[in-house]
C-alpha cells in the first residue's frame, strides 16, 4: 500500500514536472559553461545571452555574477555563466549590444555531464573609435544595485547609460540635499568607455483618449529633482515642469518617450525640448506596441489618414518633421524602457558624437547639439560639405543664398548586418532622394551610401532614414538629426505643419473642459494660458511662412 501510495506521488511530481518544462529526474540533465571574450583575447567579455531547448528560452543561470530579465527572456553576465538545461540539443545564443556579432551557437548536452563552451563575440563596427557613443535614453531597471547597473552597461555594450533615479513617485520626493542620493555620486564608470548617471528623471501621466496624456518628460543631468504632481494630476502642464527643469539645471537634457504625446507640442512652442525619440520604446524584439494611451489620433489630420498597421511609424516620424517644419531644432534619439518593456538595454539605442572624452555633460552637450543618430539596429551617418559655412555633421547650420549658384552636397553612410529595406533623405519632411535595399544581402555587412547635391529653395533641413521591418512585419528605423539650412536668411516655418499644431492645441483647450480634469477653475485657467502661448507660438510660425515663403 505504501509502494503503490508512492508511486502515485512520484507520478504526480512527474507530471507537473512535465507541465512546467522541467526536466523529470536528475539524470535527465546536464549543464553548460560558458565564457565569452572576443578573438585572441582570454579576457571575459560581458553580454547578454540565453538558452534554447525545444523552442524555450532559458535564463536563470546560477550563481550571482548573472541577472535575469524575465520580460525579455535573457540575461546578463560578466562573461561567464553556467546553467543547468535538459539533456539535449541546446542552441545558445550570445549578444553584446548593437556593434558585435550576435552568436547562435549549437551543442549537445549529456546527462550528468558539463559541457564546456568558449564563445567568441566578434566586433563588426566600432563607433567609439570613430567620436560616437551610444546611449539608451529611457532606462529603468536596476534602480538601487549599482553592480547590476554597471554590468548593464558592459552587457550591452552602452556607453553613457542613464538610469532613471526618479519615476513618478516611485521613491517618494527627493530633497535637494539627497539628489542623487548614491554613495558613489552623481555617476560611475563601469570602464572608461562606459558610465552610469543618476541625476535623471521621468514625469508620466498618460492614459486616455487620445489629447488626454500630457505625456512624458524625461529629463536629464538635474542639479535638484522636479517636484512630482500629487496624485498623478494633469496639473501643472508639462511646460511648467520643463520650465522648473530648465531654471534649476540649465545645462540639462528635456526628451519625451514619443512625439505623439498630448502636450509635447505646447514644450516645444515653448523652447522646453531638447530632442525626441523616434526609435522608442514600441518597439520591441518581436512585436510593435500600436498607438494609444492617450497619444494624439488621426482626427486633425489635413489629408491622408489611413497608415495601416503602421500608424505608429508614420505618425511618429510625420509629428517630428512637423516639428522641424515649424523650425524647432530636436534632436533624434532612442530609448528602450527596459524595466517596462521587453527589451533588452539599447535595443533602441542613441549614439552621440562627442567632441572629447565621455563626460554626462559631454553627452549631454552633444544631445543638444543635435550630434546624434537614433536606432533599432543599423548604424547611420549624416554630413554635408565642410566647405560650406557652417556644415559639417548632424546638428549644424548652412547658411545658403540662392545667389550663390552650388549646391548643397549631402551623404549618408550605412552600416548594417541585417536586412535593410531602403535608405532616404529627407528634406522638410519629403524624400528627395532614395535606394532600394530590398534585394541586398546584409552578410556579413551591408554598406551603403547616398551622395545627393541639391539646391535649397527655402529654408529647412536634411536628415537621412534607414528603414527595414521588424519581426512582427512592421516597419524600424535608423535616423539621424537633421542638418538645418537657412536660406537667404529667412526663417524655417511651415503654414501647413503651423496649422496643424493649432488643430492639436484646440483639441487640447477642449480636454481641459473636460469636469473633473483638474480640482478647480484657476488650475484649469493657467494650464490653458499656457496653451494659449502655445498657440501664439504657432500663428506666428503661419503667418512668417506666409511671409517669407508665400505660403
Amino acid at each position: 500500500m505504501a509502494n503503490s501510495r508512492f508511486r502515485h506521488v512520484w507520478i504526480w511530481v512527474v507530471t507537473l514536472a512535465a507541465a512546467a518544462g522541467l526536466p523529470a529526474r536528475a539524470a535527465d540533465v546536464g549543464k553548460i559553461s560558458v565564457s565569452i571574450h572576443e578573438p585572441g583575447s582570454e579576457v571575459l567579455l560581458p553580454c547578454r545571452a540565453w538558452v534554447s531547448v525545444a523552442g524555450k528560452r532559458l535564463f536563470n543561470p546560477a550563481g550571482e555574477s548573472c541577472t535575469p530579465y524575465a520580460r525579455d527572456r535573457s540575461f546578463s553576465c560578466d562573461g561567464r555563466f553556467v546553467i543547468e538545461v535538459p539533456a539535449g540539443s541546446a542552441i545558445i545564443h550570445v549578444e553584446r549590444g548593437k556593434e558585435y556579432q550576435p552568436i547562435d551557437k549549437e551543442i549537445t548536452v549529456q546527462a550528468n555531464q558539463t559541457a564546456n563552451v568558449d564563445i567568441a563575440l566578434e566586433r563588426w563596427v566600432n563607433l567609439c573609435k570613430e567620436g560616437w557613443y551610444s546611449a539608451d535614453m529611457h532606462c529603468h531597471f536596476g534602480l538601487g544595485n549599482l553592480t547590476i547597473l554597471k554590468q548593464l552597461a558592459l552587457a550591452d555594450d552602452i556607453n553613457f547609460e542613464p538610469l532613471s533615479s526618479l519615476w513618478n513617485h516611485q521613491r517618494g520626493n527627493m530633497s535637494d540635499e539627497s539628489w542623487p542620493d548614491w554613495p558613489a555620486g552623481a555617476s560611475v564608470f563601469a570602464d572608461p568607455t562606459h558610465i552610469v548617471t543618476f541625476r535623471n528623471q521621468e514625469i508620466e501621466r498618460i492614459g486616455g483618449e487620445a489629447f488626454e496624456s500630457t505625456g512624458a518628460l524625461l529629463m536629464f543631468g538635474l542639479a535638484r529633482p522636479v517636484q512630482m504632481p500629487a496624485g498623478n494630476s494633469r496639473y501643472p502642464c508639462d511646460a511648467v515642469l520643463g520650465r522648473m527643469a530648465k531654471e534649476s539645471s540649465p545645462e540639462c537634457v528635456i526628451d519625451t518617450d514619443k512625439p505623439i504625446w498630448g502636450e509635447n507640442i505646447v514644450g516645444a512652442a515653448l523652447g522646453l525640448f531638447d530632442s525626441v525619440q523616434v526609435c522608442h520604446n514600441h518597439y520591441h524584439r518581436e512585436a510593435t506596441i500600436p498607438v494609444g494611451w492617450g497619444m494624439a489620433g488621426a482626427d486633425i489630420e489635413d489629408g491622408q489618414k489611413s497608415w495601416g498597421d503602421d500608424e505608429l511609424f508614420h505618425r511618429t516620424n510625420s509629428t517630428y518633421y512637423r516639428f522641424l517644419n515649424c523650425g524647432f531644432r530636436l534632436a533624434a534619439t532612442g530609448g528602450s524602457a527596459m524595466g517596462v518593456m521587453p527589451v533588452p538595454l539599447g535595443y533602441s539605442r542613441t549614439y552621440a558624437k562627442l567632441d572629447g572624452p565621455l563626460t554626462e555633460a559631454g553627452y549631454l552637450a552633444a544631445i543638444r547639439a543635435g550630434r546624434t543618430f537614433a536606432t533599432s539596429g543599423p548604424m547611420l551617418i549624416l554630413t554635408a560639405d565642410p566647405s560650406l559655412s557652417g556644415a559639417g555633421d548632424c546638428g549644424s547650420q548652412i547658411r545658403y543664398s540662392t545667389n550663390r549658384g552650388k549646391p548643397i552636397t549631402v551623404k549618408a553612410e550605412l552600416r548594417s548586418i541585417q536586412p535593410v529595406d531602403s535608405l532616404e533623405l529627407i528634406s522638410n519632411a519629403k524624400v528627395i532622394k532614395k535606394i532600394d535595399l530590398k534585394s541586398r544581402s546584409s552578410s556579413p555587412v551591408l554598406a551603403e551610401s547616398i551622395v545627393l547635391a541639391f539646391e535649397p529653395h527655402r529654408s529647412g533641413w536634411v536628415a537621412a532614414r534607414a528603414i527595414f521591418t521588424g519581426p512582427d512585419g512592421h516597419l524600424r528605423q535608423a535616423h539621424t538629426s537633421p542638418i538645418y539650412i537657412m536660406v537667404d536668411s529667412k526663417p524655417t516655418a511651415s503654414k501647413t505643419d503651423a496649422e496643424y499644431m493649432i488643430r492639436w492645441i484646440d483639441r487640447l483647450l477642449q480636454v481641459t473642459d473636460k469636469p473633473g480634469r483638474y480640482k478647480t477653475d484657476t488650475e484649469r485657467s493657467q494650464v490653458q494660458a499656457f496653451y494659449q502661448q502655445a498657440r501664439q507660438k504657432y500663428q506666428d510660425i503661419a503667418r512668417k511662412a506666409a511671409e517669407s515663403w508665400g505660403d
